[in-house]
């Protein structure tokens, strides 16, 4: 009887009387569960709970706040949305804040903490978005939060952003070779590989808002015909300009390709060669005179000058691998719960 694997028995028995409870009889391990189940449910349903993180909840206002601050950022409002995009943007923001509730958690669980002269740089830049320490000041009040509290916060968020890097960086170092590989493998997409053509030019503007049109075409031909006789310079002639952003520095635009104005400028603004002067033309705001001071055919870009823009890409594709990684791994040890009938 000593060899007897009664150890094995135990636990055999008690595996069986786990199912038959949780399963099939509906027994007291099955009624605790569901008792708990109930509960949750509704503290969920009468705190407006949307979710709830390794048993800390996530509210339907502070899912409100994101998705106000989501909209605001990007110059729109919820009323303006379709019924459906507006649940779809709640759940997005919903699983954002989900993360960052998993990666704070796991943050502060291991105490850890960045060095003290990052987090004092760090609360240094966050308070130079405000115009003065007064309004810093206003703005606290009104969220009824001293300056310990927020330096404390800030604080934590700074030290949860390297918690995080520290656990991203090794999985998103590129090597030369990879960085190499791409170009090799992309360059012939065109797209991104051609510095385009451009030229610098300079021109004299006259607008035609809320202005007698015939009377612009006279002045600006006027200016043209001083120009072309050598009775002017373009940088005298410029300071009449309606342009304030060239007027000061003789009409300068500075180098231009095709896509950054429109095509009734670009179109004359191209066909020069490099010294020339266009004849007066128009365009939706007025008129205009055009000369182009250098060029620059379009040329292929080489390796060395797209080198750092490719690392930054991988390096950038990489990490928001690594992080979709590491927040399926927390959920993963995480206990995670969804109350969709609060959303």
């Amino acid at each position: 009887m000593k060899n007897f694997p009664w150890r094995l028995l135990v636990y055999i028995a008690f595996l069986l009387y786990l199912i038959l409870d949780l399963r099939f009889c509906n027994g007291p391990l099955r009624q605790s569960f569901l008792k708990r189940t109930d509960f949750i449910r509704e503290a969920a349903r009468e705190h407006e709970w949307v979710a709830m993180v390794n048993q800390e909840p996530i509210t339907r206002i502070q899912l409100d706040i994101a998705v106000f601050s989501h909209l605001y950022q990007r110059g729109k409002q919820d009323e303006a949305l379709p019924e459906n995009n507006l649940k779809m943007i709640r759940r997005a923001v919903l699983q954002r804040l989900i993360e960052d509730a998993l990666i704070r958690q796991h943050a502060e669980g291991v105490n850890f903490q960045a060095p003290q002269e990052e987090i004092d740089a760090f609360i240094a830049r966050w308070e130079e978005q405000f115009e003065s320490e007064e309004d810093l000041a206003l703005r606290s009040e009104a969220q009824s939060i001293t300056k310990e509290q927020r330096d404390e916060e800030l604080a934590k968020i700074w030290s949860r952003t390297k918690w995080l890097e520290q656990r991203i960086e090794p999985g998103i170092d590129v090597t030369e070779e990879e960085i190499r590989a791409w170009f090799e493998a992309n360059r012939e997409s065109g797209e991104g590989f051609e510095e385009p053509e451009k030229v610098r030019a300079r021109h004299l503007f006259l607008s035609t808002v809320e202005v007698d049109d015939e009377a612009r075409e006279q002045q600006i031909r006027d200016l043209h015909r001083k120009l072309t006789a050598g009775e002017a310079t373009f940088e005298e002639l410029a300071s009449q300009s309606d342009d304030p952003r060239t007027k000061n520095r003789g009409g300068d635009l500075n180098w231009l390709t095709r896509d950054r104005l429109p095509e009734a400028f670009t179109d004359v603004a191209f066909a020069l060669e490099k010294g020339e002067i266009s004849e007066p033309f128009r365009t939706t705001i007025g008129w205009h005179i055009v000369e182009v001071t250098d060029r620059q055919e379009a040329r292929p870009l080489s390796y060395e000058e797209l080198r750092d823009d490719i690392k930054a890409y991988l390096e950038n594709e990489r990490t928001k691998d690594t992080i979709r990684q590491l927040l399926d791994k927390l959920s993963e040890v995480g206990t995670v719960r969804l109350f969709p009938e609060n959303l």
